[in-house]
């Protein structure tokens, strides 16, 4: 009997008890114990805390007890309410002891489980698996602070970093075999979805602090899609439509009751791995892990340096070795800025200053070479093989040679590599957790996508088109991909309404849910709620949404 049905049956029986009570006898005079010999060995058993210190057996508060003249009594309670009440209050008092540091602090933070697949987990990890777990959390020091910082800021239970401790260990660099990367392991085409910039010079996926941002809102998603933190990390897994298909299959919300059923032995491993980490990680002295030397964050400023130049050569000027600045710029995967515009990196505290006054030595610097290299392209609607091709300035032959495509057929949200190219589309991330309206206290600055115009630009930072060209020199109405445009003075940027300028107005049918219409125009669940001001994922046909597409 588990302490839910415990708790159940305790409220039932004393109710009945209560009642049947009123019905046999007057409560003026108390009423006294079923058996006084249980009622004191209960209070020497549960009548003292983790300090030792003599605590009440029941508040005169309880639903169970009522107060009179001579104290307060349990209402006649029989041999079977003893037995129930007893075992639900020792193993209360259990849990207290021994896992005070996984009690959930509020409904929304994760619901750690204590079955034989995650003591599973737990002896595995301290046993054979100590070594590896041990630098895990050597490493979980250096990069938890920033990730709790940011779930936190997303309304988030702070303990799904563990998530990037089992996925990857906190390692930016990891990859695995099928193509994920990063400490969140994002496959590219997930990572493009949720605005990471993926190319032949950057990999925002092993960006800390950026790919956390996209796996925030990846879970976010995921959550309003199950309801169920167990389910979303599932889904994180394996995919939120391998999951959603279990379920419309045994129609069980349930994980630990599907994963009996059917989904992949990896997931089925993955959630109970879950629950053993966070367990372990928050209390490792209890389980053996001493003496961790937890690695300190580092502290650094960002600086915006000319494209195309060597980590090497700009450490050389200011000073910080190529390893160091490597170590706080992962993303940057030829160890250079990308071609293109001025990029922000990241410098340790205290050398913002000389970046600054060596801005013309760093100008100076000989660029690196561009390679002629592909970009992935992610399939929008309305696209089609020769849109892309012209739009890049390549064959369509080109294009399905370097994919395997025979026919011309492509789906929306597939990623295709389109040759002879350097760079790639990306969306650039917000500098503030959590934050999706600011007003610019200078100015703002965009990065152009494809598809868009000046005149979609204007229009949804609610300027004008002159405006834009009067503060970035423009004389045309010519743009490119990957151009960094100055957004004037005192521009309201709209609230999340998309990186694209095409707007939809989606009427609701019956079976639409936010996931299948998400999936449908390439956004995120959280798009279509922030556009749309919806506080939960209910959706009624015949409602009318608001969809910006590129």
């Amino acid at each position: 009997m588990n302490s839910r049905h415990s708790l159940l049956l305790l409220v039932v029986l004393f109710s009945l008890i209560g009642c049947s009570s009123k019905s046999r006898s007057p409560l003026s005079k108390g009423i006294s114990f079923y058996d006084t010999d249980k009622k004191a060995q209960l209070e020497r058993s549960m009548g003292e805390n983790a300090s030792g210190s003599k605590v009440g057996l029941v508040s005169t508060n309880s639903l169970f007890a009522k107060e009179e003249e001579s104290g307060f009594f349990l209402l006649q309670p029989n041999s079977d309410t003893w037995t129930t009440y007893y075992y639900f209050f020792d193993l209360r008092r259990r849990i207290l002891q021994d896992f005070p540091h996984i009690i959930p602090e509020s409904e929304n933070d994760i619901p750690v489980v204590l079955n034989d697949k995650v003591h599973r987990f737990l002896d595995y990890f301290q046993n054979s698996g100590r070594g590896f777990f041990s630098v895990w959390l050597s490493r979980s020091g250096k990069y938890i602070p920033m990730m709790r910082e940011i779930l936190e800021a997303k309304g988030l239970p702070i303990d799904l970093v563990y998530l990037a401790m089992i996925e990857s260990g906190f390692n930016t660099k990891a990859k695995s075999h099928k193509g994920a990367v990063g400490p969140w392991q994002f496959i590219s085409s997930t990572a493009l979805r949720y605005g990471l910039r993926v190319d032949s010079w950057v990999d925002e996926r092993m960006d800390p602090e950026k790919s956390t941002i996209a796996a925030a809102n990846y879970l976010r998603d995921l959550y309003d899609m199950f309801q169920s933190w167990e389910l979303a990390a599932a889904g994180y897994n394996c995919g939120e439509e391998r999951v959603q298909a279990a379920i419309n299959r045994f129609n069980v919300y349930d994980f630990w009751e599907i994963s009996e059923y059917t989904l992949p032995q990896e997931t089925k491993d993955y959630v109970p791995k879950l629950m053993a980490a966070l367990i372990i990680a928050k209390n490792p002295e209890k389980y053996g892990f001493s003496g961790i030397e937890y690695q300190e964050p580092e502290s650094f400023e960002k600086v915006v340096v000319p494209p195309q130049r060597s980590l090497a050569d700009i450490g050389r000027i200011i000073g910080v070795s190529d390893r160091r600045l490597r170590d706080l710029n992962p993303s940057l995967i030829r160890g250079s800025t990308p071609a293109g515009n001025s990029y922000e990196i990241r410098v340790p505290s205290g050398y913002g200053k000389i970046v600054a006054a060596k801005q013309n030595e760093i100008s100076a610097l000989r660029m690196v070479a561009i390679a002629s290299s592909p970009v992935r392209y992610r399939v929008r609607p309305g696209d089609n093989l020769g849109k892309i091709a012209s739009h890049y300035g390549v064959s369509v032959s080109s294009i399905k040679r370097a994919n395997g495509i025979k026919g011309s057929i492509i789906r929306i949200g597939q990623v295709l590599t389109i040759p002879g190219k350097s760079t790639g589309t990306y969306v650039s991330s917000s500098t503030s957790y959590g934050q999706t309206n600011t007003r610019a206290s200078s100015s703002s600055q965009y990065r152009v996508t494809h598809g868009d115009t000046l005149a979609g630009i204007a229009a949804r930072y609610g300027t004008s088109v002159s405006s834009i060209q009067k503060a970035n020199g423009i004389k045309g109405s010519t743009i490119r991909a990957g151009q960094v445009l100055t957004i004037p003075r005192g521009i309201t940027v709209a609230k999340n309404s998309g990186s694209g300028t095409n707007v939809i107005k989606y009427r609701v049918k019956n079976g639409d849910t936010l996931w299948n219409i998400a999936n449908k125009y390439n956004v995120t669940v959280s798009d279509l709620k922030n556009w749309n001001n919806l506080k939960s994922s209910r959706l009624a046909s015949g409602d009318r949404l608001t969809i910006y597409t590129n």
